[in-house]
Formats: C-alpha cells, structure tokens, sequence
C-alpha cells in the first residue's frame, strides 16, 4: 500500500484559513452596517473592504491554479523496519 503526503495538504489548509476570514468578514461587515453610522465613509469602508478582499481571494486561487497539487511531499510508502530482516 503506497502512502504518500501531497502538497495538497497546503491547499486545504489555505481553504480553511480563507473560510475563517470569510466567516469573520461577514461578522465585521455586518456589525459595521448593523451598528455603525450611516455616512458616506462607513459605506465607502465596506465597499472597498469587500472589493480589495475579492479581489485578492481571487487573484490567489488563479494563481493556485497553475500548481501542480499532485506533487509528492512525503512518501511513506517503504517505511517499514521489518523488510531488511
């Protein structure tokens, strides 16, 4: 049986870092709309908030995309201490 570790294991780390700070965005955008200041400022906050945030979470999965995620980083798959006896 070949056990192998791919770099993938990043990627999924990455995917839980981006639903952490999405689920605190939509906590703080919220708290900002419900209980800041209706102005012009707050609103131009949210909206450049929102836009630089999509913006960069999207730029980093193209980028991710080119990444070859098959890519072995460790490979346990002769690990045994028992086959040189």
């Amino acid at each position: 049986m070949a056990t192998t570790i791919t770099i993938a294991i990043f990627y999924y780390f990455f995917l839980l870092v981006v639903l952490f700070f999405m689920l605190y965005s939509f906590f703080n955008i919220y708290h900002l709309i419900r209980f800041g200041f209706l102005s012009f400022a707050n609103v131009l906050v949210v909206i450049l908030y929102v836009a630089l945030a999509t913006f960069f979470i999207i730029f980093t999965f193209n980028q991710l995309a080119t990444v070859d995620w098959n890519y072995i980083l460790v490979d346990l798959s002769d690990t045994n201490p028992w086959s040189g006896l």
